[in-house]
């Protein structure tokens, strides 16, 4: 199965993509830079990834949100057994 480089989740992840590694809150316009998506784009998948948790504002800046952040150590430990 191909995923389609512009379907929603793929957009979604690519501003996740973004954020996720930056070591402070960034801006808008930087998500926009790292994801290659416009900036009218960026704004609105901010703002459902803020809504749903994913994302969380620091002021004018994002950074990743509990709930990944969440679902993330969830799935880390998932995968680390140390019976393996």
């Amino acid at each position: 199965m191909t995923l389609d480089r512009d379907s929603y989740l793929e957009r979604c992840l690519r501003v996740l993509e973004a954020v996720a590694p930056q070591p402070a809150p960034t801006t808008l316009a930087r998500i926009g830079e790292l994801s290659g998506l416009p900036l009218s784009t960026v704004h609105r998948l901010v703002r459902v990834l803020e809504h749903s948790g994913a994302v969380e504002r620091v002021g004018r800046r994002y950074r990743i949100g509990e709930r990944l952040i969440a679902i993330t150590a969830h799935s880390t430990l998932e995968r680390h057994d140390p019976t393996e």
